[in-house]
């Protein structure tokens, strides 16, 4: 298996998730690893803001975690035109110690396999004489099989349409025009053929014809080569010049694409015969071969999570990797690995400032659009600094990496904020999975989400759909509470939207009533620092 690592933030990923694990595949690539940044979600306008901005593309979206056919080592596909002959193929499939070539026609599109069986088979079936010109044998496969030389060849040479012939005594009359005749060295045989109007004219032994012969095959457009082999050798090999579209599979192919996952190759193999697969690119183009044996293993993926170290938060089947290192600032959840791992953990404003951090201590420079993007985390985290969250590090960490950059912090942080918290256009459903994090209380499961906006009366207007995309959701989901924190950035106030259980003790929590399920909350801007740890307290009230 490939050593690749990949690193990913939190389902429904805000601006740290994703800037941290693109900053951090950025540190270990440079660092000589092969590490790659995913995301487990789509987008938020913040974040796509900040993509664009410094013109990163955004990772790549992954929904499972298990091993798929890229993160294997594959054989190097062998692709051959329809046109080969069953000789080069079978030559190709010896000196490669492979069983099968995928054929693909001018656009590299798959068109068919040839087997190690499919030319055994050819050579157990009695073929007919006619199998040249049935087959559209080139002339190009006869002089390659043959190893044969052109005597003559016409402006303008005959289709090779007729049957396979040797001329012997006695026999003229079976030689019609176009045929493929074999001839050694009679000159009487020669002559006879060609005044037959024959397309193909092969002299075993090496064998030349005379001047007045070549004259006459000039004459009746007679195509003529010679070739080393004898009469029998040269009737048993011409067959071997049949192209390989004649005998290739064609129907009902096994094929696999490299982003399919291992074990359903695995059950897909299992059901079919064949010894080895063709492998395709997203655009349907043969990248390689997979056999069994590539499929033996007990493959696991590697895997850095950054800006999350809770299971209900990660990918779904994260059991099926290997977890190597976690990067958070967050609470200790319940994330488990099989063996230890490098845990870095600290009580900052912002992953990113964490990831910033092991660039400076490994002394190593990101590059110019990587130090924005940990910018923008930092910025976007700690709500450039209003956020409780904050701390003397993640100023220092800001203004060290906004010089690599080379942006203004308070411009930049206007603009982000601008384009992330419009809520123009937005439907109900939207705003409700933008930022939004599951957490379990006492076995108590709640759902909170947090929208940032520059003008909260803003979302009255969709204040009772926001409501009843919650109830659904509660009614639906096993979940006890679901709750929405509006919070004005610059006021530096939460309107909290609860649905479910909970509201009452939450909101005492905060010194606040309950009216029309919600209540303001002066100074309350972080989720992780202000919201989650009075969560606890209000369902460890309700429950005790």
């Amino acid at each position: 298996m490939k050593n690749k690592i990949y690193i990913t933030g939190h389902k429904n990923p805000d601006t740290d998730s994703i800037c941290s694990a693109i900053a951090l595949a950025e540190l270990k690539n440079k660092m000589g690893e092969d590490a790659e940044a995913i995301r487990l979600g789509g987008l938020n306008r913040e974040t796509e803001f900040v993509l664009d901005y410094f013109k990163v593309d955004k990772p790549r979206l992954k929904t499972s975690i298990k091993p798929q056919i890229r993160d294997i080592e594959i054989d190097a596909a062998y692709c051959v035109n329809p046109s080969l002959s069953m000789a080069g193929a079978m030559d190709l499939i010896q000196k490669n110690n492979i069983n099968s070539l995928p054929v693909v026609d001018d656009e590299e599109n798959l068109i068919g396999i040839v087997s190690l069986s499919n030319i055994a088979s050819s050579y157990m079936e009695i073929w007919d004489d006619s199998i040249i010109g049935r087959s559209n044998t080139s002339l190009e496969n006869i002089i390659d099989v043959l190893k044969a030389k052109i005597l003559y060849m016409p402006e303008n040479p005959r289709e090779l349409s007729g049957k396979m012939a040797v001329k012997a005594i006695k026999n003229q009359d079976l030689i019609n025009e176009g045929d493929i005749v074999i001839v050694g060295d009679d000159e009487s045989d020669q002559e006879s053929v060609i005044n037959k109007d024959i397309s193909l004219l092969i002299l075993t032994i090496s064998t030349k014809l005379n001047d007045d012969l070549l004259k006459l095959a000039k004459e009746r457009n007679v195509t003529v080569i010679n070739t080393g082999l004898s009469t029998f050798m040269v009737a048993r090999i011409l067959p071997q010049a049949v192209p390989v579209e004649y005998v290739m599979t064609k129907e009902d192919l096994v094929v696999f694409h490299k982003d399919d996952l291992i074990d359903d190759a695995r059950e897909k193999m299992s059901q079919s015969r064949f010894r080895s697969y063709p492998v395709l690119d997203d655009k349907n183009q043969v990248i390689g071969n997979i056999s069994r044996y590539h499929l033996i293993s007990n493959l696991k993926k590697k895997i850095i999570l950054v800006d999350h170290n809770e299971r209900n938060q990660s990918i779904d089947d994260i059991d099926s990797a290997e977890i190597v290192q976690i990067v958070d600032h967050h609470r200790v959840a319940n994330v488990s690995t099989s063996q230890p791992i490098y845990f870095r953990n600290e009580p900052v404003g912002s992953t990113s400032t964490i990831i910033s951090k092991m660039f400076f201590e490994n002394g190593i420079k990101p590059s110019r659009k990587i130090a924005g993007l940990l910018c923008a985390a930092i910025i976007s985290d700690t709500l450039l600094f209003r956020s409780p969250t904050s701390t003397e590090t993640d100023k220092y960490v800001l203004k060290k990496m906004s010089k690599i950059a080379a942006i203004d912090v308070e411009d930049f942080a206007m603009k982000m904020f601008k384009a992330g918290t419009s809520l123009e256009g937005k439907k109900p459903e939207e705003l409700l999975n933008s930022d939004v994090k599951n957490f379990s209380f006492e076995g108590k499961n709640v759902r909170v989400c947090q929208i940032f906006t520059m003008d909260l009366d803003s979302t009255t207007s969709v204040e009772k759909d926001l409501k009843d995309a919650m109830n659904d959701y509660i009614n639906t989901e096993n979940c006890e509470s679901f709750i929405l924190m509006i919070t004005d950035i610059f006021r530096e106030v939460s309107e909290v939207i609860v649905v479910g259980s909970f509201k009452d003790s939450l909101a005492r929590q905060f010194g606040q009533e309950i009216k029309d399920g919600k209540f303001m909350a002066d100074g309350l801007l972080s989720r992780k620092k202000q919201l989650i740890p009075n969560l606890s307290a209000a369902v460890n009230e309700d429950l005790n």
